[in-house]
């Protein structure tokens, strides 16, 4: 029972089927083909076949199909009306080989709708509302797809310069969009028509290697010239790492470019293609492939959009056709208009359904992503995938909303890669550098290394931790300098000039970031911050003078002021002895004294002239009116030395500590001795000459006006100069070369404050890909520290000797103990005059007491020796026993001394007599009248 239920089952489902194919409408579709065209002719078919396969679509379609074997719009005609003849309701094609628009034409006229899955020269929106009516694209349109390129190029990419190179006008209409928005540069962008070249191509290559100096190209060609023209651009290194290609023609991936892909191809080539749907996982997949699925596998995309061109139609043509009462057929004829007729309207209807139709309202479904008919009949929305042809690798995929969404590539895809991606290999990176202390230099011994082992410096240890980061390598190219502007041909040289023209791919050295040249270059983060200011020559202080109290007067007036001192103690004691009032009584208790005594004899008055001019003063004073007028002359003449000795000694013993009096850029500029300049060209030229600060501006005008000329060809031929000058000019230079020479030479300083702020940075070519590496490379070595250890390392000098000098000229006003040396001399010298006079006497004593005692010198030696070091005794007999003879030789002693005591008394009281006797005698003859007046 079960089996005979089970076969009556399917038997009525098979007659239910058939008669539903007997029930469904017919329509008629026709195509024009030209010759070759065998693929779309398939796709046309196998889509059709699909659909009528579908056993409840409700339509079942007739295909009619024509071949025309050249473009002849005559023929074309003939063919179309031809089809409409046969009561087709749309007719697809032809292709863009057709250089007319009739079959759209007479699709108007008749109401039949036109389907075209190939790109035309569009035309404008009036003619498409006109004359296209009836006609429906499948395919993106040019401005779209412009836009897209827009887009991918100048968004995602961040080209700024680039050059393009073009085969046909259609090519160039997918890239106006590039030339024609203004925010690109326009004079970065080149053209190049490679018809133009048919002759050589390599002319072509050769120029765009040597004249255009370009890395970055955008290739439009047919695909089946795609292989010969990057062959012969790899003989010219245009294939080479760090070189872009980007390829716009959307079947560059079926051309035979990955059979020939090696190793020299280390260029990133990029194409784009439609975005096609995904498969379902879920479906089942077929045994035996095909041709039509070969061609589908290929992505082809004629035969791609010839599938969704009958997709849509079908669909469109199915939700209109049921939807009406009774289905009325097209009208077999081309000329309507002669017999009165008007056009199809069920045609009008069905194309106004396909504008309607979105993808997810067909079955099947369409073979490309975000399939949208706009109201003009074409298409405006769809996706693109930016993908690797070299390799068949996707990597981004681009949408309609203008947003580029990276695809993150399976790893079982990079495990299962046939072909490797050579464009992904370890580079080498030309880094082109010029020689300056401390970023560039050759070692001292370099003569005994090869290679860049003989290099040294910030720059070398800089590339060689970031290499190390991004895992390149790199080679050194050294040029003259950073780079100058000619105004005139509006060139660089130096640095900028090997990265504009693509010979070097980082530059490195105190390189500034400025707006000129981020016109020309891109630049990483900053690895340095500076500033501007100015390097002056600093004197040696004047050496130390032990003498320099002696040095506020010339020696001549030394001499004089000695010579002044001795007329005037002669004088003083001439004076003296004139006048009466300083004659004295010696004995004042003696009321009636039969002599006088004058004071100022030559000892007292040159110790009052001394103690004078020292304001020590003395313990006497003249009495009378005229000495008084001499001392109080001579007071006032030490006071006025003394103070004007004073003064000058300040000056000169502090004149050697007196800083410059030139300590701000304002003073440099208001003063006419000292010269000052920048390096011509530079960025630090080039900060003063465009500053609108009125000080800058006017610091400009001075160095332009200086004869000969301040400005100088390099930073180190600023830094001679000053040294050379002495004081006579002054360098205007960024504050790292500045702190690097003075931690070097303790005859520069830097003074003023910093003016501005400045960055380094590393310089490469326009939209290099891999300027944000080299940004986060550096921002780690800034945090951790290590950019800090290699400025400390190449500019703090280890072995600086100015610390000394430079803490002494913080001393201030302060004195040092060789300046004042000469003073510590003289009292040292004073007194040892003093003990050497003290020793004398000293000794004479002991000679006199010997004689006077009768005893040897050396006894009495001794014996006063020992009582002066007995410090605690502070009385002296008048005799002091040598405590080293006999008692009896004591007695003796002691005998003769009494006797000769007496006798030396006797002899005292005898001359006092007669000396008394003559005084007195002398004074009754010669002061008589000094007596009586007294």
């Amino acid at each position: 029972m079960y089996m005979c239920r089970e076969i009556f089952f399917i038997t009525l489902l098979k007659i239910s089927i058939e008669f539903m194919d007997e029930r469904k409408t017919e329509v008629k579709v026709g195509a024009i083909f030209f010759k070759n065209e065998e693929t779309l002719e398939l796709s046309f078919d196998a889509a059709f076949q699909e659909i009528n396969n579908i056993k409840l679509f409700e339509l079942h379609f007739v295909t009619f199909k024509r071949y025309i074997p050249i473009d002849d719009s005559y023929v074309l005609q003939q063919l179309t009306c031809e089809l409409i003849s046969n009561g087709v309701a749309a007719i697809f094609g032809p292709t863009s080989k057709a250089s007319n628009d009739i079959v759209a034409l007479i699709a108007n006229s008749t109401g039949i709708p036109h389907l075209q899955y190939d790109w035309n020269i569009e035309t404008t929106i009036e003619q498409l509302q006109l004359n296209h009516r009836m006609s429906v694209n499948v395919a993106p349109t040019l401005t779209a797809i412009s836009k897209a390129y827009w887009d991918i190029i100048k968004i995602n990419y961040d080209w700024k310069t680039f050059t393009i190179f073009y085969q046909s006008e259609q090519g160039l209409t997918r890239l106006q969009d590039l030339m024609g928005i203004h925010t690109v540069n326009k004079d970065a962008i080149k053209l190049k028509r490679i018809t133009d070249y048919s002759q050589d191509i390599r002319v072509l290559w050769k120029e765009a290697a040597e004249a255009l100096h370009e890395q970055r190209f955008i290739l439009d060609c047919d695909p089946k010239s795609l292989v010969d023209l990057l062959n012969t651009a790899k003989d010219f290194k245009l294939l080479g790492p760090f070189k872009q290609w980007f390829l716009t023609h959307l079947d560059s991936h079926s051309s035979s470019l990955k059979l020939i892909y090696n190793e020299q191809f280390k260029a990133n080539i990029t194409g784009v293609r439609l975005k096609l749907n995904d498969l379902n996982p879920y479906e089942r997949r077929k045994t035996r492939i095909t041709l039509i699925d070969q061609i589908f596998g290929n992505q082809t995309m004629l035969p791609i959009l010839m599938y969704d061109a009958v997709i849509l139609y079908a669909n469109a043509a199915r939700n209109i056709i049921i939807s009406l009462k009774e289905y009325q057929h097209p009208y077999k004829r081309c000329d309507l208009g002669r017999y009165g007729r008007s056009s199809w309207l069920v045609g009008r209807l069905i194309v106004k359904e396909m504008k309607e139709l979105s993808e997810d309202d067909v079955e099947p479904l369409f073979k490309t992503e975000n399939m949208k008919i706009d109201e003009n009949g074409q298409r405006s929305v769809f996706n693109l995938e930016i993908y690797k042809p070299t390799v068949n690798e996707p990597l981004a995929i681009w949408k309609s909303d203008g947003l580029v969404t990276p695809i993150r590539v399976k790893q079982e895809f990079q495990a299962t890669a046939v072909i490797p991606d050579f464009s992904q290999v370890r580079r080498t990176y030309i880094v082109v550098t010029h020689f300056e202390e401390p970023y560039f230099m050759l070692k001292a011994d370099h003569e005994n290394f090869r290679g860049m082992e003989k290099y040294e410096g910030y720059a070398v240890d800089l590339i060689q931790k970031l290499s190390e980061l991004m895992d390149f390598e790199y080679d050194f190219m050294i040029v003259g300098g950073n780079g100058k502007f000619n105004q005139i041909t509006k060139e660089w040289d130096g640095i900028i000039r090997k990265l504009i023209d693509h010979q070097a791919q980082i530059g490195i050295s105190d390189l500034t970031i400025t707006q000129l040249r981020r016109k020309y270059v891109d630049f990483t983060v900053p690895f340095m911050q500076l500033g501007i200011s100015i390097l002056f020559y600093k004197r040696d202080p004047e050496p130390k003078n032990m003498f320099a109290f002696l040095q506020p007067f010339a020696k001549e007036v030394w001499i004089y002021l000695i010579l002044t001192q001795l007329i005037i103690t002669l004088m003083f004691v001439f004076m003296a002895r004139i006048s009466n009032h300083e004659w004295e009584n010696p004995h004042p208790t003696n009321l009636e004294p039969i002599e006088l005594e004058n004071k100022w004899y030559t000892s007292n008055s040159a110790w009052l002239m001394i103690g004078s001019i020292m304001q020590q003063g003395c313990d006497i004073l003249p009495r009378g009116g005229p000495m008084r007028m001499l001392v109080g002359m001579w007071w006032f003449f030490a006071l006025m030395i003394l103070s004007t000795y004073t003064a000058n000694l300040a000056a000169f013993l502090t004149s050697n500590k007196m800083q410059s009096t030139i300590k701000s850029l304002k003073d440099l500029i208001e003063q006419d001795y000292v010269k000052f300049g920048t390096f011509h060209g530079g960025s630090t030229s080039q900060f003063f000459s465009e500053s609108n600060n009125t000080d800058y501006h006017k610091a400009w005008n001075q160095m332009k006006s200086f004869q000969p000329s301040a400005f100088t060809s390099s930073n180190k031929e600023g830094v001679e100069r000053v040294r050379k000058g002495q004081g006579s000019y002054a360098f205007l230079m960024e504050t790292t070369s500045l702190s690097y020479n003075i931690e070097r030479d303790c005859h520069l300083q830097q003074i003023g404050h910093q003016i501005g702020e400045k960055h380094y940075g590393l310089a490469v070519p326009l939209g290099a890909d891999y300027r944000t590496n080299l940004s986060v490379s550096l921002l780690q070595l800034s945090e951790k520290g290590e950019l800090y250890k290699l400025k400390n390392k190449w500019w703090k000098n280890h072995n600086n000797t100015c610390n000394d000098n430079k803490e002494a000229d913080l001393d201030g006003d302060e004195l040092s103990i060789i300046e004042l040396g000469g003073v510590f001399m003289v009292l040292g010298g004073g007194i040892v005059i003093a003990i050497v006079i003290g020793c004398c006497e000293f000794l004479w004593n002991v000679q006199r007491v010997a004689v006077e005692e009768r005893v040897t010198p050396c006894e009495a030696f001794k014996a006063e020796l020992i009582f002066a070091l007995k410090f605690w005794i502070k009385r002296k007999p008048i005799r002091i026993s040598s405590g080293s003879s006999t008692s009896q030789r004591s007695s003796r002693s002691t005998s003769r001394r009494s006797s000769g005591q007496s006798k030396q008394s006797k002899r005292s009281k005898i001359s006092k007599r007669s000396k008394h006797s003559k005084r007195s005698h002398s004074r009754s003859h010669s002061v008589p009248k000094f007596s009586e007046r007294n």
